[in-house]
Parts: structure tokens; sequence; C-alpha cells
């Protein structure tokens, strides 16, 4: 039975209150229609209330629903009673639903629920068989505890299942039956559920390991040799008893291994020796034999575990016996049924005739096979079987594969140890359960120490809590997926107050530059490098001491690498890398992985689990940009000279040089002038559209979020009109903001007061919600500058964008943004401060292009703005507020904009 059928099953049975309904067009969102959240019938408000609601009135509280997938809701339950509406829903559930998939939603208590979420036909018609309710019915409550008979719930659409068991009435029957499976249907589980010969070898390797091996060996015997190859598994673990191979290990889908509580979440049972959580939990893996050969032998000696009251183990006992099990898989026709292929095994108590004469284990000879196996297969499992085994050991008690064909075909295998010693770029990061981060980074190449090398380690401006950075992130997933702005803060607090939903994880990368130069410095061979690169690379992900599949196989760019270079070229090829995740899987429970085996079931904990490690590569991309910078410009061995100045160089050249025909040099004077102000006029024109668009893209952006916000305003009966208004006027603020920039203007006196209100009339809204304060300063003397407003407003937007993000990523109360605007002489300067975190990098690669340590950040922000002060004065970037005439509590970011030029 699939994991979440049995939990749905057991949750239901195990409380008071469960509601179940098919999922339609409507609450799928497919019609276009406008309606929010799932609808649920009137009959069904126990679900949500004591009490049902009253007309005229609405109704509403907030809940939190654990979907099975480890997606948490913060959901509200609402009962629209105002005007003419009579309706109950739950909203803000954030789940994309798929019409006609059976939703299941139990109470656990007052504010906590469990969800469910069933897809499979086969599923849904064995859960509503568990239950006795009909095809027919499109969503009611299960109420197991109800005293009321079957005559008195029997109501004619009535939403109420109240099921009697007893089944005392005269007026119903009861018949039994039973599923007729096909013996066809093992053969399927092999075919089906196991992808290729690679991972039915991996999940026989699996098993060893469950069974607290420290050994597997596979042999290929007379491989190339159909008629006579076989293959063998063999491990030293605990052995298979009699016991567990009649009622585990012949009944498909029987997880011994995994329990579950009331909620349907699973609860982890660690092996008896080495304390091992199990990867093998969905009882369909012992089929993987059936995806290599038709005939199968079994032989194993089981062993008696013996533990303290604590579970620690004592000792190892042998088993007096040894089972003997043969199968052949072509029995098992679509002919007959299952429970007609009658399975024989032995028993053997004869010592002198054991496999196993003096330890523990379990033997497995697979002979029929179904492949002609070659070389490049070989080698293909090889590396497979190198990256199923984690390379940094969690246990201290070691676990190893053995894997050989009894040929030369895996003869001078490259070693992948030596390529990660080459590596220019090393990372190892390590993110707690409570947020708290370990950062470590190297750069050094192997073959040039002149360029010299540079480490991280032990550094407080990363060795830190990121609860705080990493929420940026955290609120944008929960924007796409649809919340609300109050439900997002809301969600964010619970969210960061509690640990991670998959425990600790450490990431281990070595990344590399693959142009011809670059490999120069970091080794000899480099085709050796490339062509192993090619096959190990990506980032592969472990449980403990096993591979999880099948994240870094070619092709699965997993974290999106590919397509964040794409957009941003400081970013690096997924092809660039050789990564290695590692997670606990006692604390990562919420991590499921797919019966196929190709991945973690989607979820919101994975979906948390890519984001922290998104996070940590954005920090690592900084890193390692700026050591890249470094090496390609000692490569170049050329300075990186603007055009501005090549052209003021030009003109000394001139000058300087003997050109005796004084008409000559006036026309190369003439030249050099006239290509600096082309220059400039190209500049101006790209800059000017650039501006527009960055302005453009943070009101429209705002303006997508606010439409859906005026549509459930409008819905409500009667409308609030205090509400609505302030959502036109904030509307109408966004819009000004891109009419502002869109308009012809030019270099004239601009109103200081009125443009800054304007550049931050888009902010109000992500001001009020982050609850950070915005103080605007203007000197006296102070009312107008020399600028095109255009650029004005981009560059204040800007400013106060960057702040509003850093801010949201601390703890403090109050959290301020400082406009000040003063006047000397003829300078004018608008100074934007913040009490954030402040800056981690220079001046230099603060403006360089696309250098940006924002998550989704373009980074030409700062450098546009350094490109338009060169035309009106200049920018000034402050390190600390030492040097600028600010209250001391602005410790945060501190940028300058000085206007000193035709002012």
């Amino acid at each position: 039975m699939p994991d979440e059928l049995s939990s749905v099953i057991n949750s239901v049975k195990a409380n008071k209150i469960s509601f179940f309904k098919f999922v339609s067009a409507n609450d799928a969102g497919t019609t276009g229609g406008h309606q929010l959240g799932i609808y649920i019938p009137k009959k069904s408000f126990p679900l949500l209330f004591d009490q049902p609601g009253k007309k005229g009135q609405n109704m509403e509280r907030f809940v939190e629903i654990n979907w099975f997938d480890g997606t948490v809701s913060n959901a509200c339950f609402k009962y629209y009673g105002s005007g003419t509406r009579n309706e109950y829903r739950i909203t803000r559930i954030g789940i994309n639903f798929t019409e006609n998939e059976l939703i299941v939603i139990v109470k656990i208590d007052q504010d906590s629920y469990s969800g469910f979420r069933l897809q499979e036909e086969v599923s849904i018609d064995l859960f509503l068989k568990e239950f006795g309710i009909a095809k027919d019915n499109m969503g009611s409550l299960i109420n197991l505890n109800s005293e009321m008979s079957i005559e008195d719930n029997y109501v004619e659409n009535s939403p109420y299942i109240n099921l009697d068991l007893s089944q005392n009435s005269k007026s119903i029957r009861q018949n039994e039956v039973s599923f007729k499976p096909k013996a066809h249907i093992l053969t399927l589980l092999g075919d089906e559920l196991i992808k290729d010969p690679v991972m039915a070898i991996y999940e026989l390797v699996k098993n060893g390991y469950d069974a607290d091996a420290t050994q597997v060996e596979v042999y290929f015997n007379s491989i190339t040799e159909i008629e006579n190859a076989n293959i063998i598994i063999r491990d030293n673990g605990t052995g298979i008893t009699e016991d567990v191979l009649q009622n585990v290990w012949l009944e498909p889908g029987t997880a011994f291994r995994k329990q579950i509580d009331q909620t349907g979440k699973r609860i982890p049972i660690r092996s008896p020796i080495f304390k091992r959580i199990p990867m093998g939990e969905k009882g369909v893996g012992r089929f993987a034999v059936h995806k290599l050969g038709s005939r199968i032998l079994l032989i194993s000696r089981p062993s008696i575990i013996e533990t303290d009251s604590d579970g620690t183990f004592i000792k190892k006992t042998l088993h007096d016996y040894e089972i003997i099990l043969e199968i052949d898989w072509k029995s098992f026709t679509q002919a007959k049924y299952l429970s007609d292929v009658k399975i024989e095994y032995k028993r053997n108590t004869d010592p002198e005739s054991f496999y196993f004469k003096n330890d523990s284990g379990t033997f497995i000879k697979i002979s029929d096979l179904k492949e002609v196996w070659n070389r490049g297969m070989a080698r293909n499992l090889k590396r497979n079987t190198i990256s199923m085994i984690s390379p940094r050991k969690v246990n201290e008690n070691k676990f190893e594969i053995e894997l050989n064909f009894n040929n030369n075909w895996l003869d001078r295998f490259p070693d992948i140890s030596e390529l990660l010693k080459q590596a220019p770029y090393k990372l190892t990061a390590h993110i707690d359960s409570s947020y708290n981060l370990i950062f470590d980074y190297e750069f050094r190449l192997s073959n040039n120490s002149t360029i010299g090398s540079r480490t991280i380690r032990n550094d407080a401006k990363y060795d830190t809590n990121i609860a705080g950075d990493i929420r940026p992130l955290f609120r944008k997933y929960f924007e796409d997926k649809g919340y609300d702005i109050v439900t997002i803060e809301y969600i964010l607090e619970k969210v960061t107050a509690k640990p991670l939903p998959f425990g600790a994880v450490m990431l281990e990368l070595y990344s590399y530059d693959l142009d011809s130069i670059s490999l120069k410095d970091i080794t000899y061979s480099p085709d050796i490098l490339k062509r192993t690169l090619r096959e190990q690379h990506g980032i592969k992900v472990f449980k403990d001491d096993l591979r999880v599949y099948d994240y870094g196989e070619a092709g699965n760019d997993w974290l999106g690498l590919d397509l964040k270079r794409v957009n941003n070229k400081e970013w690096f090829s997924n092809n660039q890398n050789i990564g290695f995740v590692f997670l606990d899987s006692e604390t990562s429970v919420s991590l499921i992985e797919k019966t196929n085996r190709e991945g973690f079931v989607n979820s919101e904990s994975f979906d948390l689990l890519k984001i922290a490690l998104e996070f940590i590569l954005g920090l690592f991309k900084v890193e390692r940009q700026k050591d890249r910078q470094q090496w390609m410009q000692f490569n170049k061995k050329e300075e990186n000279i603007s055009f501005g100045d090549r052209v003021t160089d030009f003109v000394k050249m001139i000058n300087e040089a003997e050109i005796e025909d004084e008409e000559k040099r006036q026309k190369l004077l003439e030249q050099a002038s006239s290509m600096g102000d082309e220059y400039e006029k190209a500049q101006e024109t790209l800059l000017l559209p650039a501006g527009v668009g960055m302005t453009a893209s943070v009101a429209l952006h705002e303006i997508e979020k606010l439409v859906p916000r005026m549509e459930e305003t409008v819905e409500k009966s009667p409308v609030n009109e205090n509400i609505i208004r302030n959502q036109v006027d904030e509307l109408d603020d966004y819009v000004s903001g891109i009419l502002s920039v869109l308009k012809q203007a030019g270099t004239k006196p601009v109103d200081v007061l009125e443009t800054i209100n304007q550049a931050i009339g888009n902010y109000h809204l992500k001001l009020e919600i982050r609850n950070i304060k915005i103080v605007v300063e203007v000197a006296n003397n102070v009312t107008t500058i020399n600028c095109d407003k255009r650029y004005l407003v981009t560059m204040l937007m800007n400013l106060v964008d960057n702040s509003i993000y850093w801010l949201d990523t601390v703890y403090k109360d109050p959290k301020v943004i400082l406009i000040k605007v003063t006047k000397t002489g003829n300078s004018t300067n608008i100074l934007v401060a913040d009490n954030g975190p402040g800056f981690k990098d220079s001046v230099n690669e603060i403006l360089r292009p696309f250098f940006s340590r924002k998550e989704g950040g373009i980074g030409i922000g700062m450098y546009l703005i350094d490109t338009i002060m060169m035309k009106y004065g200049k920018l000034k970037i402050y390190m600390n507020n030492s040097n600028a005439e600010i209250d001391s509590s602005y410790s945060g970011a501190i940028v300058e904009l000085i206007f000193n030029k035709n002012q």
C-alpha cells in the first residue's frame, strides 16, 4: 500500500473529524473564476468552526495544515455571510491542486490539521472502499465516532458520512471481496519502479546497508556469455529470518522498518547494531532482481541481535539455520493469479552445508540475465557505484561496495580524488537546524602560485545565524506560491522561529573554469580533467552513508545553475562543479524519496532545502567571482582602463607627438574629442532605458501583487470604502512612478523633496509590511538640483530598494532608512543610510557590473548610479559611518550622491 494512502487511512481512523473532497475545476482554478480557496459544503462546518456561521456576519480563523509531503499551509478558515453570500472556504493554502485529485483534511486539534493528496486512481478507490464512500460523493465529513444511526445520517445530498461499523441494520447485507492481483504484478514492480540495471544494483546494495552490513560484494561472472552469465550480490548483514521471509520479504509493499504516528508522519527506526536509518522503506526494492534477470537463488543466514533496555547493541548470535529460496520470475505470468504461484523455500539446519559458516549474511545469485553487459555499462556502473557511498563517512562504522567484473573492463578507471584536489575554488558550508552557518572557502591554483591564494575560515561575517539573511528568499518563495502579503509576514515569523524541517545540511563544492588558459594554471592534464569532469559533474545528495538518486546525474541540474548562468554571467554552469549535499536521515524524514527512486517528493521541505542551498551558493558565487576577476586580469597582463581614460591618453599622445603639420594635429584632436562626445551620447542613450526599465519593474511588481488584494476587497460585501480607496491611491502612486520616468525630461532644475517623495511612494506598502521607517531631512537652503529627473528617481529608488531588501534580513526595532539632503557651496549632497547589515565588499566590487549579493539581483544598480553620477558629480560609498555626518545609529549601508557639476 503506498505510503500516503496508508498514512491517511491511519490518520482518519485515529482522529474524530475528517473531511474529504474531490478537487473541482473551480477549486483548481481552471475555470478562470475568481473565487478564492477550497469550497466546503455547509454541513461540513464542524471541520472549520465549532458553530455554524450566522447570515449577515463573516467569520475567519487561522490554522496550520501539515501536508503529508512536508508542505505546511498557514491556512484561513472563512465563512462568508455578508450580503448575498452564504458559504465556507479554506483560503491561503498555497498549493496548486489538480482537478479531480482527492484531498483529505484531518482535524488533529483546534489549530492543527493534517492534509493528504491522493492522485492515483487505485489509491483513491482503496480509500473510498476503506470507508464505504460512494464514488459519486464529491465531498463530505467522515465522522467515525458518531452515535447517530445510519437511518438518521442517510439524508439525500448530506455531506455527512457517519459510519456505523457494527452493521446491525437488517436492510443491509454485508459482503466481502478482495483484490486478486495477477502474478505479473511482481514483474511489473521490478520493470516499472526500477528504471535501469544500475538502480537495481543500488536497491540490492541498500538492502545490505539496512541489514547492518559493513560490506556488499557484487560479482559479474562469465558476463560476456549471456547463456552462462550471472550476477552475485553478497553482504555480511544480519540476514533474513524465516519469519521475515514469510511475512515481509514475500509481501510486496510491506515496509516493516517504518512506523507512522497518528498524524501520518513517519517515525524512523534505527538499525540495532550501527543505528542506521533504513534507506529501503518502500517494500518494493527487493523486486529489483527482476530488472537484472529472470532467475534468483537466495541464501541467507540470520542472526539474533541482543540489545539493552536503551536499545544499545550488546552482541550478535548466529541462528542455527539458513534459508534457501529459488524463484523463476517467468512463472509469474499474466494468466495466473498471484496467489496461485506457489513459492517453496528450504530451511537448512546442517551446519556443514551452510554457505555462511562463521557469520550472518545474504547471498543472491541472479541468472538468465536480461541484458548483455559491455565495457561501457560496466564503467558506468563503476562510476555510479563509487558515487553510491558518501565521500564523507557519516558513521564511524564503514560501509563498502566491492565491484568485480572478472575482466579488464575497469582497468585505469579515473580517480576523482585527484580531480577534487585540483579544483581552484573549494567550499565547505554547514547550516544546522537553527540556521547557524559555518562557511569555509578556499581559492588556490595548483600550477600558479604567483597569483596567490585566499581563504575564508572562522570569519564572523560568514559564520553567523542566517535566519534573517535567508528571509528574502523565503519571502519570494511564498509570494510565488500566491500567499497575500499579510499572510506571508505571519508565515515568515513561524518558519524562521522553528527548526529547519530537513534538519542540518552540509554542502561540499569543487568548482572549475574550463577555458584553456585557466586549465593550464590548475592541471598538467587538461584533457583528462575535462573528461573526468564531464562524467562526474553535478551536485549529488546523500542521506547518511548512501546516495539519493538521481540528483547529480547527467542532465539533472536540480538547483538551476545553468539558468542562473544564462541570466547572470557571474554564475557558473552545472558542468563546472562537483558537489555533495549531506543530510542526516533521522532529522530529514520530511524529505521522502519517490517510489521510482528519482529524487524526493516535491514538498515544502524540499523547496526550503533548495532555498538554503541556493543561499549558500549565492555566497560562494560572490567570493568565486572576486577571485575569478583577479585571475583573469593576471592572465590578460593589462590594466582595466575605461574608454574615457583611453581618449584622454590619446589626446595626450597627440599633444606630445612631434607633428609638424598643425592642421593635421588639430584634425586629430578634433577627431579624438568627437569620439569622446559620441561615447558619452551612446552611454546616455543606453543608461536611460536601463534606468527606466529598472524603475518601472519595481512599480509593475507591486501592481502585480496589488490587483489580487483589490479583487478580494471588492468581493466582500459590503465593500469597505476606506480599504478600496487606499488601494486605489496606492495604485495611482505606482502608475505615476512609471509615467514620471517615461516622460521626456533632460537636465533642468528638479524639486528635490517632490522627487524624493515620488521615489519612496512606490514603497509605502513594503515599508509598512516590513515595519521599516523612512526619515527624510532636507536642509532649508536646498530646493532644486540640476539633473534629469528620471535619473534622480531611478537612483533614489534603487538605493531605497537595496535598503529595504537588506533591512529585511535583520531583526531590529526600529528599522530605519535616512535620506538627508545638504548643500555646501555649489555642491548639493543626497545621503541615503540605513541601520541594516552594511557592506561586506570593497567599493570596487560593489560598483563592478553584474556584482550582486541579492538573490536574483542583476548587479547593475550601483554600477548604473556610479555611471550617472559621473555626469553630475560623483558617488561616494562609506564603509562605516565614522566619516559621515549622521547619527551613529545608522551603522549599515551609507551612500552619498554628490551633485557638484553645473549646479
